[in-house]
């Protein structure tokens, strides 16, 4: 009798043991659309390999260690010239001999034209002379002589005349002659100037004021002292500090919610979460997939934010955002645990003086770790969790 007695008190004491539940509370609610991000800069500089003849390929020899500021003017990264040297040092070889040649070509045209000078001089003394026998008059003198005289004369005239001509094609030739040694100097001289332009635009410097920030390749990984890169490979970001902005990816089913002039809280991760506040500037146009791996629709979001003085941020950091889209007065909450949500529709087991029941209710929203219950339920009601 006594065991029996025993039995049935366990019974009843497990019977009037509470099981876990919530209360239904009336409260109001903000309606929150998170998202993450990373910071950037409005204003940024790209740094990649210069366009140079003949290189596909460039090796990295000097590298600004990265978030280090730099002014206008200075060298951020440095690419290895000895391709571009040893070229130039070829090409300044040509250009020599082009220089000597043009100065002998120079020499021996002078030479010859000065021999045919003095070569027309002695034909206008022969023709000079023969003209003065040509014109004598002389009764004592044999007929054959006199025409020898006139023959002399046509001949010197001849001789005197070619010699003028040769004079006048000897000017002419020198010029085109001249002109192709120029011609050719001129242009080892400027392909020797563009080697040593592409030794300089090898030594590649800050377009602006700015903090280096390293772009990593196509791997993840990021670009150091040694190292090989493509034509056409970013290897540095300039990022203007003062200019910072947050680009977070809002997901497709808030795109609605999202509006300009909204007021954000930012959330920077790091060692030491930074909270600043900002406001939605721009929205973007088009939907796309959060990444290549990830097929969640997303769309950009720019917020733009206030920056203390003494807070320290950096391009490529990575924030949460939390924008209030609405606030619900007098809302009915429960914890997220107490609700059955299944194929859209809500359910929750309401605890009983004797028994518990599930009741059918209908979800208005989602906020965390709450349930906003539009209608089944009452403000005190108590749910079994």
């Amino acid at each position: 009798m006594n065991k029996y007695f025993a039995i049935m008190l366990l019974v009843l004491l497990c019977a009037c043991e509470k099981a876990p539940s919530e209360t239904v509370k009336l409260e109001q609610v903000r309606l929150i659309v998170t998202a993450s991000g990373e910071l950037e800069s409005k204003q940024t500089a790209m740094i990649a390999p210069p366009s140079v003849s003949g290189m596909w390929q460039y090796q990295i020899k000097q590298l600004t260690p990265e978030n280090t500021r730099v002014k206008k003017g200075e060298v951020i990264v440095a690419f290895d010239s000895k391709k571009v040297v040893d070229r130039l040092v070829d090409k300044q070889a040509d250009l020599d001999r082009a220089q000597k040649e043009l100065e002998n070509k120079k020499i021996k045209e002078e030479e010859s034209e000065q021999e045919l000078i003095l070569s027309i001089a002695e034909k206008q003394m022969q023709y000079e002379k023969a003209e003065r026998k040509a014109d004598i008059i002389d009764n004592s003198r044999a007929e054959n002589d006199r025409k020898k005289s006139v023959i002399d004369f046509t001949i010197a005239e001849n001789d005197l005349f070619l010699a003028k001509e040769r004079l006048t094609f000897h000017k002419n030739n020198k010029a085109l002659n001249l002109k192709l040694a120029k011609g050719k100097v001129n242009r080892l001289t400027a392909e020797v100037n563009d080697f040593k332009s592409d030794i300089e635009r090898l030594k590649v410097k800050a377009p602006i004021d700015g903090m280096v920030i390293y772009r990593a390749n196509w791997q993840g990984e990021k670009p150091a002292v040694g190292e090989s890169i493509q034509f056409g490979q970013p290897v540095v970001e300039l990022a203007v500090i003062e200019q910072m902005q947050l680009k977070a990816q809002i997901a497709e089913p808030d795109s609605g919610k999202i509006k300009l002039n909204q007021k954000v809280k930012i959330m920077i991760d790091g060692t030491q979460e930074i909270v600043l506040q900002g406001s939605i500037v721009e929205l973007g146009r088009v939907f796309r997939d959060k990444s290549s791996q990830d097929k969640r629709r997303v769309f950009d979001a720019i917020i733009a934010f206030e920056q203390p003085k003494d807070t320290v941020i950096r391009p490529g950091m990575t924030a949460r955002i939390e924008v209030v889209t609405a606030m619900i007065d007098n809302a009915l909450t429960l914890p997220s645990q107490a609700v059955k949500l299944e194929n859209g529709q809500g359910s929750v087991r309401i605890t009983g003086l004797f028994s518990d029941h599930e009741e059918t209710i209908e979800v208005a929203h989602i906020v965390g770790d709450k349930v906003v219950i539009k209608s089944g339920l009452s403000q005190g009601d108590i749910v079994a969790l």
